[in-house]
């Protein structure tokens, strides 16, 4: 039924084989029979959501027979919704699609909220970085050309509506970052170091603004912090077929065990968007940030970009709903 409409279904014998699928592959929904082999739908439903929420990932468990315990057990478990056999084919599409359109509903407010906030241009950067190329005119006017430019590239970008989509490019993200950082290197001066470890013509295709917050956050809290300053370096390498590694390091300031911890809460406003990005990040490939932080050592932040098969090319920008 759902082949036909037409969705890209992954069939799975049992619950375990359910869950090596959902590990390493991008899904819209997860439909489960409530009596299966070796694990119970409730079971299965209870192992997605140790990692997925029920807006991540979202998951209609099916069964014969609904007593009021049932119904219990199901939502206790996680699941978004429950449908008792035998159903009709239009409820049983009505759910699926209002499931998925609640998910995708979801993800489009959450890119939106990373544009809102990289387009919410703070005042004290942009005062800065006015007095900067205003100093500059006086004393380098090539430097200050220079920096204007940047500085209207980095408002382009940052305003751009690809921010709102749901793919955007590694080498069009790199843009930004060496916007940024141009900029902030002409502010600090030796105080900020820039070190990049990109392997040679690498690209691949990645949700917009993944990375160029966390180069923001380790200058402005990382080295900008330290006294006498300090460097950033930007790693960014193919693992394999269709893994990329990425990670921002730097030996700023560097946090307590406790901020740490509480880094990725939705009230902690010392990042730039961090829970925002380690949630897209589950949602693109079900994995998520990686935080390492020593106070007056420095902070590393890392990711893995895994990319189905079927994903395509950074210029084969596609969003593909797999169920």
């Amino acid at each position: 039924m759902l082949e036909g409409v037409p969705y890209n279904v992954i069939a799975a014998k049992n619950g375990k084989e359910a869950l090596e699928i959902i590990s390493c592959t991008k899904l819209d929904l997860v439909i489960l029979d409530l009596m299966m082999p070796d694990m119970t739908g409730f079971e299965v439903c209870m192992k997605i959501r140790e990692r997925f929420s029920m807006v991540d990932l979202p998951v209609l468990i099916i069964t014969a027979a609904i007593i009021g315990h049932d119904k219990y057990k199901a939502f206790h478990a996680g699941a978004n919704d429950i449908l008792q056999k035998p159903y009709h084919y239009s409820e049983f599409m009505a759910r699926i699609q209002n499931l998925i359109m609640m998910k995708h509903t979801a993800n489009q407010a959450t890119r939106m909220e990373m544009a809102f906030l990289q387009s919410q241009i703070k005042p004290h950067f942009l005062y800065n970085v006015l007095n900067t190329i205003i100093s500059l005119t006086h004393l380098d006017i090539e430097k200050a050309r220079e920096v204007t430019e940047e500085f209207t590239n980095y408002l382009r970008m940052s305003f751009d509506f690809q921010n709102t989509s749901a793919i955007s490019s590694f080498r069009h993200e790199l843009s930004i970052i060496n916007s940024y950082l141009s900029i902030e290197k002409t502010r600090f001066g030796n105080r900020l170091e820039v070190l990049f470890d990109i392997d040679e013509d690498i690209d691949f295709i990645l949700p917009p603004l993944m990375i160029q917050p966390l180069v923001e956050n380790a200058v402005l809290h990382g080295v900008s912090k330290k006294r006498g300053g300090g460097w950033i370096k930007l790693t960014a390498k193919k693992q394999c077929k269709n893994e990329y590694y990425i990670k921002v390091e730097d030996n700023g300031a560097g946090m307590t065990p406790e901020k740490q911890k509480d880094l990725l809460s939705a009230d902690f406003d010392r990042s730039v968007g961090l829970k925002n990005i380690n949630q897209r990040l589950k949602h693109f490939c079900g994995s998520e940030l990686m935080i390492s932080s020593i106070p007056d050592a420095g902070t590393s932040v890392s990711m893995l970009i895994h990319l189905a098969e079927t994903t395509g090319s950074p210029k084969e920008l596609k969003d593909t709903e797999r169920t």
